[in-house]
C-alpha cells in the first residue's frame, strides 16, 4: 500500500495489512534520521491502535516520505465512460442489421446491389466520432482537473 488516499474517508477503518505498510515508512524515517528510536516506538504504538485513516495519518502526516508518497501519487486514468460504451454498443445494432440485410440481398441477386447501409453508418459514424472525441479532448481532461483539485485540496485539510 503507497499511501491511504485510495480510503478517501478518513473514519474508514484499516486493517493489519495497511498498519504493516505504514510502519514500514516509520522505519525508513528512523533510517534517514527524521525520528529517534523512542519516538518510533510511541508512533508505532499509535499506529498499531488506529483504528481508522486518520488516526494512522496523525503519526505520519510529518513526515517527508509520507508527503513524498503522497505528492507523486497520481489519480488514477479515467477510462470511457459507460455513456460512450453505450453510445457505440448502440449504433452497431442498426449499423449491423443494415449491412446483414445488403449482404444477404447482395448474395442472393444477381446484380450487384447499391451499398445503402452508407446512409445509415455516415451519420451514425459521424456522431459517434464527435461526441467521443468531444469526450476524450473536453469532458475527459476537465474531469481530470477537476479530481486532482479535489485530490490537493483533501490533502491540504489533513
Amino acid at each position: 500500500m503507497s499511501s491511504l488516499e485510495r480510503f478517501g474517508d478518513r473514519s474508514m477503518r484499516i486493517g493489519n495489512p495497511e498498519r504493516g505498510a505504514l510502519t514500514e515508512i516509520l522505519r525508513s524515517a528512523v533510517d534517514q534520521g527524521y525520528i529517534d528510536l523512542d519516538e518510533y516506538e510511541k508512533r508505532v504504538d499509535v499506529l498499531l491502535a488506529a483504528q481508522t485513516v486518520g488516526d494512522a495519518e496523525a503519526v505520519l502526516a510529518d513526515l517527508p516520505a509520507y508527503q513524498r508518497i503522497l505528492d507523486s501519487q497520481e489519480p488514477e486514468k479515467l477510462g470511457a465512460p459507460d455513456w460512450i460504451k453505450w453510445m457505440w454498443f448502440g449504433f452497431s445494432i442498426p449499423i449491423g442489421i443494415n449491412l446483414g440485410v445488403w449482404a444477404v440481398v447482395e448474395l442472393f441477386t444477381e446484380n450487384s446491389v447499391y451499398f445503402w447501409p452508407i446512409w445509415v453508418m455516415v451519420p451514425l459514424l459521424v456522431v459517434g466520432i464527435a461526441l467521443t472525441g468531444a469526450e476524450r479532448a473536453i469532458m475527459r481532461p476537465a474531469e481530470e482537473r477537476k479530481r486532482k483539485e479535489r485530490m490537493r485540496r483533501k490533502r491540504n485539510q489533513h
